[in-house]
């Protein structure tokens, strides 16, 4: 038995064997031409359509992602302006309670002196009252004793009493002076404890709102790949929709090209013309209106294809049939199968036969 590949079919002889390598020569054709026609399988109305909705939905996504991306940036700059006011703020109640302490310093120096000034005169006052304090080596008591009449007495009675006085006042407005001291030290103090914890409170805040801006900047980060990756995406859908509109395209310029399918009714058997590859397949009728899958109307001369065999908007010639476009597709067209359109009538008589379909 022999293997004799003809048009893409087998047939059975009784003559002699031949080796595989003929058989792989011949088959080539039939395995190259429908790896060539795959791109036309994509040029149908329903994918085209299929196409544009995902440039449509990506261009939606698009516009959302820009969108988000504007405001997260927006927002980020907004973080990043109030982590730099903080940080203002930080430093100018920094220099503020910078300055309280060095008053404070200044001031607790003062009260120092004023102590020092108060104890010498309560020490100089506790000795005269005691009677060991001396001017010139002689005694408040001697100086008043030793005076020579009533009018000297009370003249150094009075000399004493003055200088008691003098003292008194003295302590006083020493005293006065120290507690203003105090009482400045203390109002001081009190600012720069709520100096303190206003800026306690600052750093806290300008922490929080530096964990915010990383936050932020993450999410404008991940925005940005979203919307590059979109874009990406969006590009190639474009691409993809352009290259199917221009498929179906030149399909139809080859259908409005091909020769008009014959009128009336009877098979046309004329042999076909000079060249071309011709294919034994099974033809199966059909008698439905509609548009078919490259948006042509379904008529007479018009046939399904699996487009991975026969590509989209090839002439051909069906033996029984005649000239046809190959112009539909369908689910269970695969392989060496094709549909045929004919009127009712006619498409039950045809049935399903094995024709020899040849490719221009």
């Amino acid at each position: 038995m022999e293997d004799v590949i003809q048009a893409g079919s087998f047939k059975k002889t009784d003559k002699h064997k031949t080796s595989f390598l003929p058989k792989l020569i011949f088959l080539l054709p039939v395995l190259i031409i429908p790896l060539l026609a795959i791109p036309s399988a994509l040029a149908t109305p329903s994918e085209l359509d299929s196409a544009n909705q995902q440039v449509g939905d990506l261009q939606a996504r698009s516009q959302e992602l820009d969108a988000s991306y504007q405001q997260a940036v927006t927002d980020l700059v907004a973080v990043d302006s109030e982590v730099s006011r903080y940080n203002n703020e930080i430093t100018d109640t920094g220099a503020r309670l910078g300055e309280i302490k060095a008053s404070i310093a200044e001031e607790q120096q003062h009260l120092d002196e004023y102590q020092a000034q108060l104890a010498e005169r309560r020490d100089a006052l506790e000795k005269r009252l005691k009677g060991t304090y001396k001017s010139n080596d002689v005694g408040y008591l001697e100086v008043v004793m030793g005076a020579g009449d009533f009018s000297d007495f009370l003249n150094r009675v009075d000399m004493i009493n003055y200088i008691a006085d003098e003292d008194r006042t003295l302590i006083s407005s020493f005293q006065d002076a120290k507690n203003g001291v105090e009482e400045k030290i203390a109002t001081l103090s009190d600012k720069q404890n709520e100096l303190a914890a206003t800026i306690d409170q600052l750093n806290t805040a300008q922490s929080n709102l530096v964990a915010a801006k990383s936050q932020q900047r993450a999410t404008v980060d991940s925005l940005k790949s979203q919307k590059l990756a979109n874009d990406g995406q969006l590009a190639s859908a474009q691409a993809e929709a352009a290259t199917i509109e221009a498929n179906m395209n030149q399909i139809q310029q080859q259908a409005m090209a091909a020769p008009a399918p014959e009128a009336g009714g009877g098979y046309d058997a004329s042999p076909p013309a000079a060249g071309g590859s011709s294919y034994t397949m099974e033809a199966t009728s059909y008698c439905l209106s509609g548009t078919t899958a490259t948006g042509m109307r379904v008529g007479r001369g018009v046939i399904a294809v699996d487009p991975r065999v026969i590509p989209l908007g090839s002439r051909v010639h069906v033996s029984g049939y005649g000239n046809a476009i190959a112009a539909d597709t369908g689910g269970a067209i695969q392989g060496n199968r094709i549909d045929v359109w004919l009127p009712c009538g006619e498409a039950y008589a045809w049935g399903v036969r094995t024709v020899t379909v040849t490719v221009y």
